[in-house]
C-alpha cells in the first residue's frame, strides 16, 4: 500500500531536507536510534493519513502515537515524547516508510556522505547569500545582520535548531570580506563574534543556561557555541603568528568594543567569556597605549556595575602592563573568582616569563594566598593549595629554592599537609612527619603498614607514638574486634621497645595499662590470647 499511496519524489525531498537539517556527524546517535527501532519491528499500525501524512506507533520505553508530515518532517511533526525537534521515534517512522518505497540503506550512505559533498536535492534551497566587502567594522556587523536575518526567514521554523549558523551561516559569511588582504583576518574574527553574540542569545531566550542538557536542540546549541569559540580563538592565534598580516589600525580600533560587549553577557559560560576576552587583549589588541586605556575603561565600568569579570579583566591588563600591586587589590575585590586566575598566572610566569618577573609577582602574589584561602569553600581550598604547590615546586626544583618551597607550605597549613609530607620524606626528616601526623591526630592504624616498616628500619622510636595512639582508641571503643586490633598493635609496641633495649620501658607501660583496664575483663582475655599476658 505504501508503495502506491505514497510520492517517490515527495520521500526524496523529504530525505534531502533530513539530510541538510540533520548533520549526520551532529546527530548519529539520533538517527541510528530511529534506524535501529525502524528495523527491528518496533514500528507498526502505519495509516496513510493523506498524501503527505503518516501516522503510526513506535514502541520504545513506552508506545509513542507518532505522526510525520513528509512535506515539512521538520517543521511538522507530532510525538508524544516532546523532545524538541525530530524525535528518534520520528525518525523511526520515517524509516519505517522510506524502507518500504526506496532503499534506507543507500540513505545512510548518502546522509553519512553528505557532509563531506555539497547536499544534492531534488528541489535545491537557494543559496545564502555572501556578504559583500565593506569598510568599516560597524558596516560588517550590519551586514551580518541582514543575512541571519534573511537566513532565518528561509527557514520553516523561527526556532530552528542553531547549528544551522556555524554549519551552514558562517562558511557563507566567511566568503566575503574586505578587499585589503590584511582586513580578512579581522573579517572572519568578527564574523564568528557576531554569531557567538547570536548564540548566546539564543540559548538566553530559552534559559537554556538555567536548567542540564534536556533535548537535542540543547545539546545542538552547546556544540555551536564550542565551535564557534574554537573557532574565535584559532583567528586570534592567527594574529600572533603572523604579525605582518595583522588588520590596519583604524579596523582594529573600531574591534575593541564589540570585543568588550563579550563582559555584558559574562553570566553564559563565564570562564570561555573571560578567555576570549583576555586572548583577544594579548594576541589582537598589542600596543600598551590600547591595553591602558582599556584598563581605565573597564575600572570604570566595574564601579559602575560591579561586573565580577570586569574587575578580573581589568586585573588581567594591570598584570600584561606589570601593574602587580594594583592587579591584586583588584582581584581583592572577588577573591574566590581570582583564585583561578591567580594559578593561570603562577603557572604562565614560571613556565615561560622573566626569573626577575616572576619573581617580582610573586613577592607580592604569595601575600594574598590567605584572601584566597579565605574567600574559597572548604572543600575546594586543599585542590587550590595543591595546584599552587605543584607549580612553586617545579620553580624550587629548577632554582634550588627548597627553602622558600617550605616556607610556602607552612604558609599555607593545613591545606598543604599531604605535600608537606612528602617534602619531608624526600628529606629523610622523618620527626617532622610524625610531628605533622599527631597535629592531625593520626594513628598507626590510618598509614599505610608499608611505610610504618620503613620508619621503623629507620628508627624505631619514630613510630611509637603512633602505635601508643592506635591502642588507645581502640582500647577506647570497648568492643571485642577493637580489642584485637589494639592487642595487634600493642604487639608492635613491644617489638619496637625490644628493638629499642627498653625493655623495661615496656613493661612499665603495660602494667600501666593493665591497671587502668582492669574491669575490662574482655579486653584482658583479649590480652591473655595474644600472649601478652600469663
Amino acid at each position: 500500500m505504501l508503495q502506491t499511496a505514497i510520492s517517490k519524489p515527495l520521500l526524496q525531498k523529504a530525505a534531502a531536507d533530513l539530510q541538510n537539517d540533520l548533520p549526520f556527524s551532529v546527530y548519529k546517535p539520533l538517527i541510528q536510534k530511529g534506524r535501529d527501532l525502524s528495523r527491528r519491528g518496533f514500528v507498526y499500525n502505519v495509516i496513510v493519513i493523506d498524501s503527505e501524512r503518516i501516522k503510526g506507533k513506535v514502541a520504545d520505553v513506552t508506545i509513542h502515537d507518532v505522526t510525520l508530515d513528509l512535506a515539512d518532517v521538520i517543521g511538522h511533526h507530532d510525538c508524544p515524547c516532546e523532545t524538541e525537534g525530530p524525535c528518534s521515534h520520528v525518525l523511526a517512522l520515517f524509516f519505517y516508510v522510506y524502507g518500504n518505497v526506496l532503499d534506507n540503506g543507500k540513505l545512510l550512505r548518502q546522509w553519512k556522505q553528505a557532509e563531506k559533498k555539497p547536499p544534492q536535492t531534488v528541489s535545491p534551497a537557494p543559496k545564502t547569500p555572501t556578504v559583500a566587502p565593506a569598510e568599516s567594522v560597524d558596516e560588517w556587523w550590519e551586514q551580518f545582520a541582514k543575512a541571519l536575518d534573511e537566513f532565518a526567514a528561509r527557514h520553516r521554523r523561527r526556532d530552528d535548531w542553531p547549528y544551522r549558523l556555524a554549519h551552514q551561516l558562517f562558511p557563507a559569511l566567511v566568503k566575503g570580506g574586505p578587499k585589503h588582504h590584511a582586513a580578512r583576518g579581522l573579517y572572519r574574527f568578527h564574523a564568528a563574534l557576531f554569531l557567538f553574540h547570536h548564540l548566546i542569545e539564543y540559548g538566553k531566550e530559552r534559559g537554556w543556561h538555567q536548567r542540564l542538557f534536556g533535548s537535542y536542540g540543547q545539546f545542538s546549541w552547546q556544540q555551536d557555541v564550542e565551535y564557534i569559540a574554537d573557532e574565535l580563538f584559532e583567528t586570534l592565534e592567527r594574529f600572533s603568528s603572523n604579525p605582518s598580516a595583522s588588520a590596519p589600525d583604524p579596523l582594529i580600533k573600531q574591534t575593541v568594543p564589540y570585543v568588550r560587549d563579550l563582559l555584558q553577557i559574562a553570566d553564559f559560560f563565564p570562564s570561555l567569556i573571560y578567555d576570549l576576552y583576555t586572548a583577544a587583549w594579548e594576541l589582537l589588541f598589542t600596543t600598551e597605549a590600547q591595553r591602558r586605556q582599556e584598563k581605565e575603561h573597564l575600572l570604570r565600568l566595574a564601579k559602575e556595575k560591579r561586573i565580577p569579570l570586569a574587575f578580573l579583566a581589568a586585573a588581567h591588563l594591570a598584570f600584561l602592563l606589570k601593574e602587580d600591586e594594583e592587579a591584586f587589590a583588584l582581584y581583592r575585590v572577588f577573591p574566590e573568582s581570582a583564585a583561578p586566575c591567580f594559578i593561570e598566572w603562577t603557572k604562565r610566569l614560571i613556565t615561560s616569563g622573566p626569573p626577575d618577573r616572576f619573581a617580582s609577582f610573586w613577592a607580592k602574589g604569595k601575600q594574598e594566598l590567605p584572601y584566597y584561602l579565605a574567600a574559597l569553600p572548604e572543600p575546594e581550598r586543599t585542590k587550590f593549595v595543591n595546584e599552587i604547590g605543584q607549580l612553586y615546586e617545579s620553580y624550587a626544583q629548577q632554582n634550588n629554592r627548597w627553602d622558600e618551597y617550605e616556607a610556602l607550605l607552612n604558609h599555607c597549613f593545613p591545606y598543604s599537609a599531604n605535600r608537606y609530607v612528602q617534602f619531608l620524606h624526600r628529606q629523610g626528616r622523618y620527626q617532622h612527619m610524625i610531628d605533622l601526623y599527631l597535629w592531625a591526630n593520626m594513628t598507626a592504624h590510618e598509614m599505610d603498614p608499608q611505610f610504618l616498616k620503613m620508619l621503623e628500619k629507620q628508627d624505631p622510636a619514630l613510630v611509637l607514638p603512633l602505635y601508643h595512639r592506635a591502642v588507645i582508641r581502640f582500647v577506647e571503643a570497648k568492643n571485642r574486634p577493637s580489642y584485637r586490633t589494639a592487642v595487634r598493635y600493642l604487639k608492635k609496641l613491644r617489638t619496637c621497645y625490644r628493638a629499642l633495649k627498653q625493655t623495661n620501658e615496656w613493661n612499665a607501660y603495660l602494667e600501666q595499662l593493665c591497671t587502668k583496664t582492669a574491669r575490662m575483663r574482655a579486653f584482658h582475655e583479649e590480652l591473655r590470647k595474644g600472649k601478652l599476658l600469663p
